[in-house]
């Protein structure tokens, strides 16, 4: 088995969550995970409303960097090209998604091999568990699928978004449902959101401009969120570039995190994936630099690891186990037409 150690970088800019200047980040408040400069913690947070008791701390506290190590387990090799999403189940088995083939398949790892045990040919633009095993899927269109984990069979689920179409879905740990979205006719000029919704499919809130009435996204492409209630959106700004932007509960942009001015001076930051892990923090494959970016639960960067150090290149998808475990998918190099899409098996310590 081999291990790696993480490369640990400065955190990248963060603006106050109150007044969105340049004033240096000095504090945070707890409890409504808000980031301040020095002025807005003495002189404008204990005016706001309900705010007389909240915590609010040193950022050093709560962005201290950390050591991660990374432990190879596992290496399956598949018969898809590639594997751009990942979802695990209850009973052990995985989703596994080929964009590139369009093949959505149910596998279960048996030894060093993967058991095929059931296979779709659909378009899938993101994937998840729901509290009951089913999958939710977003496939491009209006109104989100789910896949039965009893009977295997794909229906139409309560989830609809509606003049637009889903770019992503993630489900919360109050089983609530984020749905990315874009007009239909994108890359023209229109809407580009995040949707919550309840159980019910009610849409909760739409997050779509920030506090200066400007859009929040260009496409939302994967999302994740932390038990602080902040929410993490993987956003492609261009076939080159992307970002993760951060909201906090209350829909405000409290960081927009844009790569590791070392891991991407000569190569741009290219997130394709996002997850939460068991410590609440949250890990983005980074494609191109076969790097992990571990982010706190209040979007600041704690530490990067290069994948590579032990193999694995083109690090596209992820997933955990409830144990813990992460699972990685991998994209394949450009130019290639093999079908060997890789997904490994590893533990992370640290994060």
């Amino acid at each position: 088995m081999a291990f790696s150690r993480s490369v640990i970088r400065s955190q990248a800019p963060a603006k106050c969550g109150i007044c969105d200047t340049d004033r240096s980040i000095k504090w945070k408040c707890i409890d409504c995970s808000k980031l301040l400069c020095n002025h807005c913690k003495e002189n404008v947070h204990p005016e706001l409303k309900n705010t007389e008791n909240h915590q609010v701390v040193n950022i050093k506290d709560v962005c201290e960097k950390t050591g991660v190590e990374l432990k190879l387990n596992k290496q399956y090799q598949t018969e898809l090209s590639t594997i751009g999403y990942i979802s695990y189940c209850d009973d052990g088995s995985l989703w596994i998604y080929s964009y590139t083939d369009k093949v959505l398949q149910r596998v279960k790892p048996e030894g060093t091999k993967l058991n095929i045990l059931s296979s779709f040919n659909i378009e899938v633009n993101g994937m998840a568990i729901t509290q009951s095993n089913d999958l939710l899927i977003s496939i491009g269109g209006t109104r989100l699928k789910q896949i039965s984990s009893n009977t295997g069979t794909l229906t139409d689920s309560l989830y609809n978004v509606s003049p637009l179409v889903s770019t992503a879905v993630h489900i919360t740990s109050d089983n609530k449902v984020l749905v990315g979205g874009v007009n239909k006719d994108f890359p023209k000029q229109g809407r580009r959101v995040a949707i919550l919704m309840n159980q019910n499919g009610d849409h909760e809130r739409v997050y779509e401009h920030d506090q200066h009435k400007q859009p929040i996204f260009t496409f939302p492409r994967s999302i994740t969120s932390t038990s602080n209630g902040n929410i993490y959106v993987v956003d492609r700004v261009s076939d080159e570039r992307g970002r993760v932007v951060v909201l906090g509960q209350g829909g405000d942009i409290i960081n927009i995190y844009t790569g590791d001015k070392e891991i991407n001076k000569d190569r741009p930051f290219v997130p394709t994936n996002i997850v939460t892990a068991p410590r609440d923090n949250v890990i983005v494959a980074d494609l191109n630099t076969h790097t992990l970016h571990i982010l706190n639960n209040a979007g600041l960067l704690m530490t990067c690891y290069k994948t590579s150090d032990i193999n694995i290149i083109f690090p596209y998808s992820l997933a955990f186990s409830p144990t813990g475990q992460l699972f990685l998918g991998c994209n394949r190099p450009a130019g290639s037409t093999t079908k060997e899409g890789k997904l490994y098996e590893v533990t992370i310590s640290g994060c």
